[in-house]
């Protein structure tokens, strides 16, 4: 009877302590709802219908008056159905849990992040995931630098997809609601240099990720990146990435993945317009093969293709042409060096309309042509719904 008592005593306490807290700096809580309706196949004859609902719940606390310190969590529950296999699938996540806090060290901030949150590299490309683990960056006067550390295995493999080797693949079963990802563990250091010369921005960053079961597959990445404005509103983009990778005790692999992109920005509607190439080393160019660590899809209508052997020619444009809506096309010739040979055409056309803050609607289709063989291009329709409440 006395461990009741002091049970709830224990409770009350704590209910107190959390209404005075939440009072005192603002507890932030809601959720959202997405919808992803999807029409896809081979051609136009074949499409299947494919539907995925998504249902996030996310609280944000602040930690101290300005909310410079906070915590902030968000849990997902995802329903799918494809009547290309007929199947339905069920899937939970936690995408994100982290904890922010920021310090005056020597007269900087220094920023740290600890939990599960999305970690990229500087490229975008290589990776580009939630992971758990820690950041921190420091920003001095001339020089910003970050390092990161993070471990794969409690993520969930329905929602992360990483790359593995092909000769060992990740054994997935798609029927289970939560299975846990392959065990890397991932860390990076970086420095920036911004404004180094003419308002240009002078990047590097080390990346490294470690099987931690089954055959070794280690990868190590070095990224130089460049970036600024080249006339007014016309900004380029330039990165080139050294990859070393190893499978299983073989022989170490010299990888490259290379790119180059400039943007302008008009003065009318919102118009930008983009444009650039991209280079991933592998086969008949006599490189090895680039392999990334995220799965990053290298076409708007497919999801096979990964930056790896390929040459990508892009262009993309966005505008509005009135207030809330937003317009946007991109096409892309993909030319596969493994085979040396013209791999095809892909497009995307859509727009998206932000009827309120808190909600939005969207539709798109792309369609890649294979330059080879019809029964590999694919057709897609999307209609998408946002609503956070």
């Amino acid at each position: 009877m006395k461990n009741f008592f002091f049970a709830k005593k224990n409770i009350l306490a704590a209910a107190l302590v959390a209404f005075a807290f939440n009072a005192a700096f603002c507890l932030d809580f809601g959720g959202s709802f997405l919808n992803f309706t999807r029409a896809k196949g081979n051609d136009f004859s074949s499409l299947k219908f494919n539907q995925i609902n998504d249902l996030l719940g996310w609280i944000r606390v602040p930690l101290n008056e300005d909310a410079s310190s906070y915590f902030a969590a968000q849990a997902l529950y995802e329903f799918e159905y494809d009547a290309s296999v007929e199947k339905v699938y069920n899937r939970l996540d936690i995408n994100l849990a982290k904890y922010v806090g920021l310090w005056n060290v020597a007269g900087s901030p220094l920023t740290l992040s600890a939990g599960r949150f999305i970690f990229s590299d500087l490229t975008g490309l290589i990776m580009n995931q939630n992971c758990d683990g820690a950041h921190a960056s420091y920003m001095m006067d001339r020089v910003a630098l970050s390092a990161y550390l993070g471990y794969t295995g409690l993520l969930n493999a329905a929602i992360v997809k990483m790359q593995n080797n092909p000769a060992s693949p990740f054994d997935y079963d798609s029927d289970k609601v939560y299975q846990l990802a392959q065990k890397y563990l991932v860390f990076s250091a970086g420095a920036s240099v911004p404004n180094l010369f003419s308002t240009q921005t002078l990047s590097g960053q080390f990346l490294g990720a470690f099987k931690l079961e089954g055959n070794s597959f280690n990868r190590l990445y070095a990224t130089f990146d460049m970036t600024g404005p080249i006339y007014r509103t016309i900004y380029y983009n330039a990165s080139t990435t050294i990859g070393l990778q190893n499978y299983d005790g073989g022989s170490m692999e010299v990888t490259n993945l290379t790119r180059a992109e400039v943007k302008w920005y008009a003065p009318i509607m919102d118009l930008a317009v983009s444009g650039g190439l991209i280079y991933a080393s592998g086969g008949g160019d006599g490189d090895n093969a680039f392999t990334g660590f995220t799965k990053i899809n290298c076409c708007f209508a497919m999801n096979e293709p990964q930056y790896t052997s390929l040459v990508k020619v892009y262009a993309g444009a966005t505008i509005k042409p009135i207030k809330k809506l937003l317009a946007k096309a991109g096409a892309a010739l993909l030319f596969n060096t493994a085979r040396g040979r013209y791999q095809g055409f892909d497009y995307s056309l859509g727009a998206d309309w932000q009827i309120k803050s808190d909600a939005a609607v969207g539709a798109s289709f792309q369609h890649f042509v294979d330059g080879d063989d019809s029964a590999n291009s694919k057709v897609q329709f999307s209609l998408n719904a946002y609503l956070t409440f």
